[in-house]
């Protein structure tokens, strides 16, 4: 299977950022109590998701853990656009949760990764591992 066009950007970038291809669609990543990202109208479709860039439980009620309401969101994102042109995905650095969410849906679908450990070597392991359970 062939891994979809996947764009990783900032929250900036992502702002800054207009859609050319004819369906892309936008998983924007914020911080907990953080703004959204006002983005594009010309994405097809965003899917927006919360949670700390943390890879276990903390003792801070601030923090939240990526989970399975999570996980079930961006797979089922995923499934529904799985034909886009392009899947822009943005967290608020674009260095660690948005990169591991593209590596994620890479092992989810039996692609290699390791273009994107090569760029984003600070990749979230826990939001790449649990975006990659098949259970």
């Amino acid at each position: 299977m062939k891994c979809p066009d996947m764009l990783v950007l900032s929250r900036d970038a992502a702002i800054a950022y207009e859609p050319a291809l004819p369906t892309e669609v936008c998983i924007s990543i914020t911080d907990p109590h953080g703004t959204e990202a006002p983005l594009s109208a010309r994405f097809a479709d965003v899917l927006r998701v919360s949670f700390s860039d943390i890879a276990s439980a903390s003792p801070f009620r601030y923090d939240v853990l990526f989970g399975d309401e999570h996980r079930r969101a961006i797979v089922e994102f995923f499934d529904r656009w799985r034909d886009a042109d392009r899947i822009v995905i943005h967290c608020v650095g674009g260095r660690s949760r948005s990169p591991a969410v593209a590596m994620g849906i890479c092992d989810r679908i039996g692609v290699s990764a390791s273009d994107w450990e090569e760029q984003y070597p600070l990749w979230n392991t826990w939001v790449r591992s649990e975006l990659g359970r098949t259970t």
